[in-house]
């Protein structure tokens, strides 16, 4: 008899959800502050702007669609948990 598992180690699984969860709320946060940062700056001028234009327009929006998609992986790996373990009772 094999001693390997099959299915999926559903304590496991939901254990990495959380964490992805919290690592996408995280990516979230990073990038606030970061933008809070470089508008706090003492530069001035149109190189400015144009670098804050480009955080506003690209980088955060990317950024958060980054950790939308990681919580909604989160998401889908506790659902899969939820099917095996009803599936195993």
């Amino acid at each position: 008899m094999s001693n390997q598992m099959q299915g999926m180690d559903t304590e496991y699984a939901r254990q990495v959800s959380g964490e992805m969860g919290s690592h996408a709320g995280q990516v979230a946060g990073v990038c606030g502050k970061l933008f809070a940062r470089v508008a706090a700056t003492s530069w001035i001028g149109s190189d400015k702007d144009q670098f804050q234009d480009d955080m506003s327009s690209h980088f955060i929006p990317q950024a958060n669609n980054a950790a939308e998609a990681i919580d909604s992986q989160a998401r889908v790996l506790n659902e899969h948990a939820d099917r095996q373990d009803a599936a195993s009772s």
